[in-house]
């Protein structure tokens, strides 16, 4: 959030990370093509919400392992964009999450998945409040 040039994305971490909720209205400067967002910046969005599985179920600071995404359809810059992600699989050293991000009528924009491992203190900055 300190970040002038970041998404300023609030997170939702519901359930002890069970399900993070996002949402976005990416800036025209972060477009493609002409008032195409670009899938850079898709990606980063199913990122940020399947990290924020992984926080919320260690319960400290986590970084992505894994990422795969799919883009399924364009996505107009200066739209509000909702990412929904939810926890697969957790193990001691690893959550495994899937997310994708609709339009408000539901269209799909982009899905992924990725793994999520714990990180230490020392490696990243404390936990947001929720």
């Amino acid at each position: 959030m300190n970040n002038p040039f970041g998404l300023q994305v609030h997170p939702e971490i519901k359930d002890a990370g069970a399900s993070v909720r996002i949402e976005c209205t990416p800036p025209e400067h972060l477009q493609g093509w002409a008032d195409i967002l670009h899938g850079g910046i898709l990606s980063t969005l199913l990122d940020e919400a399947i990290t924020y599985v992984g926080i919320g179920t260690f319960q400290q600071h986590a970084v992505t392992a894994q990422l795969e995404v799919r883009f399924r359809n364009p996505a107009p810059t200066g739209v509000k964009l909702y990412v929904l992600a939810e926890r697969i699989k957790v193990s001691k050293r690893l959550v495994e999450a899937k997310a994708e991000v609709t339009l408000r009528d539901g269209t799909i924009i982009a899905t992924g998945t990725g793994k999520v491992v714990p990180v230490s203190e020392n490696f990243a900055p404390k936990v947001p409040t929720q």
